[in-house]
């Protein structure tokens, strides 16, 4: 991903970990990937909950590849 894309708008939203809960998924505008990415890494920290993101471009990171960004 290029640097740039870091510093643009993205969409987080967190998943229960178990299927019965898809009900309370939660999602949250950042104003950038960048922090968008720290608010996952708050979230990966708890194993009952699964982060996503999607970027102004469409793409979608699911929680392995949130993991590779913040390694």
């Amino acid at each position: 991903m290029e640097t740039e894309a870091l510093e643009r708008p993205a969409d987080l939203a967190v998943w229960p970990a178990i299927a019965e809960g898809a009900a309370h998924v939660v999602s949250t505008h950042y104003a950038s990937l960048r922090e968008a990415l720290v608010a996952a890494a708050r979230v990966l920290a708890e194993s009952s909950r699964q982060p996503w993101i999607v970027t102004e471009d469409g793409e979608m990171l699911a929680p392995t590849a949130i993991r590779g960004y913040l390694n």
